[in-house]
């Protein structure tokens, strides 16, 4: 009975360690090692990468609003709208941190990505959760951004930046929608 109470224990701790226990899908930890995976991957494909940060529209204003229990509620059903858009095995979301998610697109051009990012917010407004504390709309939306490398090496840091830039992009513009991050062309220097 120890041995088994052991092994229970161990495989417990080694679930926790790579998803979030509160909405179930992979954490930062897992994102960051299946981004390295994919990104090697995308190299010897010669294949894009398009990575996905996600963030709940005035979060803050619905916990003070609803309270945290159904704040946690909201999460785990972004998280789970999140996850079931994607349809490809090897499509992954995980819990970035607070209201934050974020998704790797292997083999996945800026156009199948914009794709997605539409139907994650389509499947959102469908669950038509209220939050009448968003100036957003008076349901729990979110802003997206998108990035799209198709150059080798595939950098870590540059794709997330991308990313999260598209995504202060898209909040500027009025949340609940997505963005796509652009390269500014180098300005002439004739």
């Amino acid at each position: 009975i120890y041995g088994f109470k052991l092994v229970k224990a161990y495989e417990t701790i080694k679930h926790e360690a790579v998803f979030d226990v509160l909405t179930g899908i992979p954490n930062r930890r897992s994102f960051n090692e299946r981004f390295l995976t994919e990104a090697r991957r995308a190299v010897r494909l010669k294949s894009p990468l398009s990575v996905i940060m996600a963030d709940i529209d005035h979060f803050k204003n619905f916990n003070d609003t609803y309270g945290h229990g159904k704040g946690d509620d909201v999460l785990s059903a972004v998280a789970n709208t999140i996850h079931s858009t994607l349809r490809r095995p090897v499509d992954f979301c995980a819990r970035y941190g607070g209201e934050e998610f974020i998704l790797i697109l292997p083999d996945t051009d800026e156009k199948g990505a914009m794709h997605i990012a539409g139907r994650i917010l389509e499947q959102l407004q469908e669950l038509k959760i209220e939050h009448k504390s968003s100036d957003a709309a008076k349901t729990v939306t979110l802003s997206l951004g998108i990035a799209t490398q198709t150059r080798v090496p595939i950098n870590y840091e540059d794709i997330v930046q991308q990313a999260d830039k598209a995504l202060y992009q898209a909040k500027l513009n009025g949340r609940n929608r997505f963005e796509v991050y652009r390269e500014k062309p180098a300005a002439d220097v004739s």
